[in-house]
């Protein structure tokens, strides 16, 4: 359901959601992963991401308050369930910067990812295992410069 989303989000195509849903109920390494294969906390951790990201693409497009919330919240949802919940943020920061270094910044990417990272990094405060490392840690450091960055430029 959340390649679909993504897909159908980014492509504005029905067809090409259902061919990535498709390709993702085949795929051996997220099978693998799943409860098909041997349960590991993975299984959530793809939907998590993918999931994520989806919501991230729909809080751009909209610009939407609600939509940036969302996308904190189903981000949450991946720290809960995976340590490599890094690798989200940092993604999303590295897409931050090349929106902006090309100039194609727009207050939709500031509502976006303004609710993201505060609502997000906030979230992720109460999460056992990261605690106050989300604040502190050299992983997150990438996200806070884009954070303070795109403050400077809005």
């Amino acid at each position: 359901m959340a390649a679909y989303g993504l897909t159908k989000e980014v492509t504005n195509r029905r067809e090409s959601g259902l061919f990535a849903a498709l390709f993702m109920s085949i795929c051996p390494s997220y099978l693998s992963r799943s409860v098909a294969g041997s349960y590991d906390n993975e299984a959530c951790a793809i939907f998590a991401i993918v999931f994520t990201f989806y919501a991230f693409v729909k809080a751009v497009k909209t610009g939407q308050v609600t939509y940036g919330v969302f996308s904190a919240f189903a981000y949450l949802y991946m720290v809960a369930s995976w340590g490599g919940y890094v690798f989200v943020l940092n993604t999303i920061a590295i897409y931050m910067v090349a929106v902006l270094l090309l100039g194609q910044f727009t207050e939709r990417h500031y509502i976006a990812y303004t609710c993201f990272y505060t609502v997000g990094t906030i979230l992720c405060l109460n999460i056992p295992f990261v605690n106050f490392q989300a604040v502190t840690s050299s992983e997150h450091l990438s996200s806070h410069g884009v954070f303070l960055v795109m403050n400077a430029y809005a």
